[in-house]
Order: structure tokens, then C-alpha cells, then sequence
């Protein structure tokens, strides 16, 4: 089976959360005398915070759902995967829109050690879905 990959969908937060960074880092500095080192350090975070988001993704590789969060990798069995669903969740998660999220249920609790859903936000959804469905018809969505 072929690799899939897909980015986090973006949505208005992470835009907000770089805009407060400039405003809070860069605009006093501004204001009250520049100073390169505030500045620099400025950059460096706005530029951090860009890598973090950009550092979420998703693969389907064979029976696996990787999920990269900071450029980390978690595998979890495409096969327990028992439903997907849209949600509104504001729970942390490897997502970065805080809009356009889906909750993923595993049949077996051992899989997240939890009951709780694993929440993503796949940039094209519908071909996510598809992908996982296609290694696991048994999947609600």
C-alpha cells in the first residue's frame, strides 16, 4: 500500500498565537527603545512556534495511522480504529485548527490507555477517512 501523508489543517489559532507573540515580544521593545537582543529573541520564539505547528502531520503507512507531534512519531493500529466523527473539542491534541478536528475511537482502550478519542485535524479530511477506510471498512464515520 502506498504512503499518505497529510498536514494539520490550519486554522485561526495558531495564527492568533503568532500575532500575540509579535505583539508582546517586538511591540514593547518598539515602544519603549529597540534592542536587537528582544528582537532576536522575538524571531527565534515566532519561529519555534511556526516549526511546532508545522511539526504535526499525519501518515498512513500499511495498517499503521502514524501521528507526528513535534516531529515525533506515535503508531496506532488502523484496525482498532472502531469510529470517526467531526467534534468541536477543545482537548490538547496533535491538531493544530481548532475548528476542523476529527475524534478517532479505538475499539480496544489499551490503545490510547484512555476512553478518551485521539483528536486530529487532517487538512483533507474526507481523503483521511477514505485512506483509513480503505485498510478498515469496519470504521463509522
Amino acid at each position: 500500500m502506498e504512503k499518505l501523508s497529510f498536514k494539520s489543517a490550519w486554522g485561526w489559532f495558531p495564527w492568533a498565537v503568532i500575532v500575540f507573540t509579535i505583539a508582546v515580544c517586538i511591540v514593547p521593545s518598539l515602544w519603549l527603545g529597540f534592542d536587537v537582543g528582544i528582537f532576536i529573541m522575538a524571531l527565534g520564539f515566532v519561529l519555534f512556534e511556526i516549526g511546532s505547528f508545522a511539526g504535526i502531520y499525519y501518515k498512513i503507512e500499511g495498517e499503521s495511522l502514524i501521528v507526528y507531534s513535534f516531529f515525533r512519531p506515535t503508531n496506532y493500529p488502523i484496525a482498532k480504529i472502531s469510529s470517526i466523527k467531526p467534534t468541536k473539542s477543545v482537548l490538547s491534541a496533535p491538531a493544530v485548527s481548532l475548528n476542523k478536528r476529527l475524534a478517532i475511537k479505538f475499539s480496544d482502550r489499551s490503545v490510547l490507555k484512555s476512553s478518551m478519542p485521539l483528536v486530529v485535524s487532517p487538512d483533507r479530511a474526507d481523503e483521511f477517512i477514505s485512506a483509513l477506510k480503505a485498510v478498515n471498512p469496519a470504521i463509522e464515520a
